[in-house]
């Protein structure tokens, strides 16, 4: 069976995502300026509001694989699929550990040693850098995809479930982890994102009637979107501000359902844009084609910059250009370094 189109508008949400992890990151340290205060306000809204970035990519990959191999997958495909996935995600995730294990060493102590036996709970925690734990959450959903795309090639009626059934499994392991006994690494488990990936694999079975669905309702698709990360940002700030007190799983409910209804309210318009040819629609495809390296490298870049960060209380508006300036510079540092990487590879490859 030929091999279906590419999704090109998949790529705009992915520079979405890509975008949001860089604000994210960036703005952490002015999260932390003195409570209340404008800036702190500001970043502190604009960081919780781009917490749907992880989801988002969750979302995406769980669609990309199932609109792939939905109508071609076959049992003895699962050796092919992960040596594919080995190559592709595992290789690039060891290496960038390794470098991110010794980097910090050397910025943060100015003394590097290697720890073997350390460095494989690194590995397998996704605790080399702050941003890594994306990659084992990712490499636990590949290893799954071959039991779960079978699953819904013999049974149809799991096909029909997947939301709920990704739903009921990350409820019910936010509840035993909050409530019963905490699980290890819960952050790093796919557990705790059953919900995103499950959605997306229903999106990529069923894709052109899901993105028709999303078109029709894209006025209220979006309004829920925006209510959504509006209680979820805006009640976080007053918990802090100490105005209310609610259970987390209040703020875990909310944002589920925000992370599930940002990529419903943006479909749309990427499938617009993906329909253009301006500068805008060439640079989103573009930043959204280099989402992986951009990911991968933009720690090393924000935290060379945050050396030349001002002190937080000597000039405030000062040290929030800084913050802002943080986001551009890491997202165009990261993207150049993708862009040399990926010419290199392609010219090594021609050889």
């Amino acid at each position: 069976m030929a091999a279906k189109p590419k999704l090109t508008e998949i790529d705009y949400l992915r520079a979405l995502a890509i975008v949001a992890v860089l604000v994210i990151h960036g703005t952490a340290a002015a999260t932390m300026l003195p409570s209340g205060s404008v800036p702190q306000t500001v970043f502190f809204l604009i960081n919780k509001a781009s917490l749907f970035t992880v989801p988002l990519f969750i979302w995406i990959s769980g669609l990309v694989l199932f609109y792939t191999y939905g109508d071609r997958w076959k049992p003895g495909m699962a050796r092919e699929f992960w040596w594919k996935r080995l190559r592709k995600i595992a290789v690039p995730y060891v290496l960038w550990s390794l470098f991110y294990y010794l980097w910090n060493q050397w910025l943060y102590h100015g003394t590097v040693r290697f720890d073997p036996w350390y460095f494989v709970k690194l590995l397998l925690s996704g605790n080399a850098s702050y941003h890594l734990y994306y990659m084992v959450i990712i490499l636990q959903f590949y290893l799954v995809f071959p039991l779960l795309i079978s699953l819904v090639k013999a049974y149809p009626w799991v096909q029909k479930a997947l939301i709920p059934l990704g739903l009921g499994i990350q409820a019910a392991a936010y509840g035993c982890h909050h409530w019963v006994h905490p699980l290890p690494e819960y952050d790093s488990l796919l557990l705790g994102y059953s919900a995103y990936f499950c959605f997306g694999a229903y999106a990529g079975l069923r894709y052109g009637a899901v993105a028709a669905w999303a078109k029709r309702r894209h006025v209220w698709v979006r309004a829920a979107a925006v209510l959504a990360g509006v209680l979820f940002a805006g009640g976080l700030l007053l918990q802090q501000l100490g105005r209310v007190a609610l259970s987390s799983a209040w703020y875990e409910l909310d944002l589920v359902l925000y992370a599930m209804a940002v990529p419903m309210a943006c479909l749309p318009a990427a499938r617009a844009l993906a329909a253009r040819t301006g500068l805008v629609a060439k640079g989103g495809a573009a930043l959204g084609a280099a989402s992986f390296g951009v990911y991968l490298a933009h720690p090393a870049i924000l935290t060379l910059w945050d050396r030349l960060a001002p002190e937080p209380d000597a000039q405030r508006w000062l040290y929030s250009a800084h913050t802002a300036a943080a986001i551009l510079v890491g997202l165009a540092g990261a993207y150049a370094l993708a862009r040399v990487y990926a010419s290199a590879m392609r010219k090594a490859a021609r050889r």
